[in-house]
């Protein structure tokens, strides 16, 4: 993966934690066949480049690849911006506003249907997510209105979609066709950020807005915030308790 593919360290461990998984699970049903999971064995940092990996890259002419953490957020008129270059795009800017207000992963946004939304509740129920469990997403009272409309206004579209919510999945859950939608909505969306202006912005980049924004305008828990965003490694959270503590800062004399 670091030598053939030059996969980043975070991908690797991804794809490690993945398999890694599944071995855990033969073991628990089949303890007969497999006693022991070696892919719980390698040691911290396994899937940093060493300098041997840096050797063999150097041949063809290739670096050694860092986990690199983006911290980008929206900065001053850029949602107006983009929400101005989608005025004229109703799918594109619900999903915008979608994942800017839920903190769901891009994937979580276009497979969204129907039966998973309850507007009476103010919830989305999240099924086979990333990580592989269910969990409720509760929606602010701005989006409601938002997305009550959108439902309404494309009503007839959605029951010819299969109550698919928005127009870019057929409903096909192969990883291929679900990658190839990921990715053509990526460079959409790319695009878009780019002729508003915001170049360097991502679409994930909302994933992490919206978590900023859960810990600066509400007092939920970091377990709380954790359970909204689905991650379940509390480091995954660590580098947004800098935001808590300037809110803190702000009521002092």
């Amino acid at each position: 993966m670091k030598r053939e593919q030059h996969l980043s360290p975070s991908t690797i461990r991804h794809r490690h934690g993945a398999l890694a998984r599944c071995l855990d699970w033969m073991m628990r049903k089949h303890p007969d066949i497999m006693v022991a999971n070696p892919l719980r064995l390698p040691k911290r940092g396994f899937s940093s480049y060493t300098e041997g990996d840096a050797e063999v890259l150097a041949k063809v002419g290739k670096l050694p690849r860092h986990d690199e953490q983006r911290d980008r957020r929206l900065h001053e008129g850029e949602e107006e911006r983009i929400l101005e270059k989608l005025s004229d795009l109703p799918d594109e800017r619900m999903l915008f506003q979608l994942a800017l207000n839920s903190a769901m992963r891009l994937r979580e946004c276009y497979t969204l249907e129907l039966s998973q939304i309850a507007l009476e509740k103010n919830t989305i129920t999240l099924e086979r997510t990333k990580n592989g469990d269910n969990r409720q997403v509760p929606l602010p009272s701005t989006l409601i209105p938002l997305l009550s409309s959108y439902i309404s206004e494309k009503k007839v579209d959605i029951q010819q979609r299969g109550r698919i919510i928005l127009p870019y999945w057929s409903g096909d859950r192969d990883e291929r066709v679900l990658d190839k939608v990921t990715a053509e909505l990526s460079a959409q969306f790319g695009a878009i950020f780019g002729a508003a202006g915001s170049p360097d912005l991502h679409f994930h980049d909302l994933r992490h807005e919206a978590t900023c924004r859960l810990y600066e305008r509400t007092t939920l828990s970091d377990t709380l915030i954790a359970r909204i965003t689905g991650d379940r490694d509390p480091r995954m959270l660590k580098r947004y308790a800098s935001l808590r503590g300037s809110d803190l800062a702000s009521h002092l004399w």
